[in-house]
């Protein structure tokens, strides 16, 4: 486990899913729009639609300096989705399938 990296695990669902929480080292933003996220390997890519405040939070730094990462297990299938905390809501921004 790599320090400064929180792990939550669950089990009482059917679902498993493991939850990390990881430290933020800067947004990249276009035009005022939210477009990647720098953490400490590299950037995520913002692949969902965010509603105009989530942008407004983040050049106004109104978010929190980390993100939340869970792995979703469905039987065979992983499903990884990246959430930000803008103004005590969470947002997800990018989703694999």
């Amino acid at each position: 486990m790599t320090v400064g990296v929180g792990r939550v695990e669950n089990t009482g669902y059917d679902v498993g899913f493991d939850e990390y929480v990881v430290p933020v080292r800067g947004f990249l933003l276009q035009r005022g729009k939210l477009t990647g996220i720098y953490v400490k390997d590299g950037i995520i890519p913002v692949t969902e639609e965010l509603p105009k405040e989530v942008h407004k939070a983040v050049v106004k730094g109104r978010v929190k300096k980390e993100i939340t990462v869970r792995e979703i297990r469905y039987g065979e299938e992983d499903v990884l989705e990246v959430l930000i905390e803008a103004d005590y809501q969470s947002w997800t921004v990018f989703t694999t399938s």
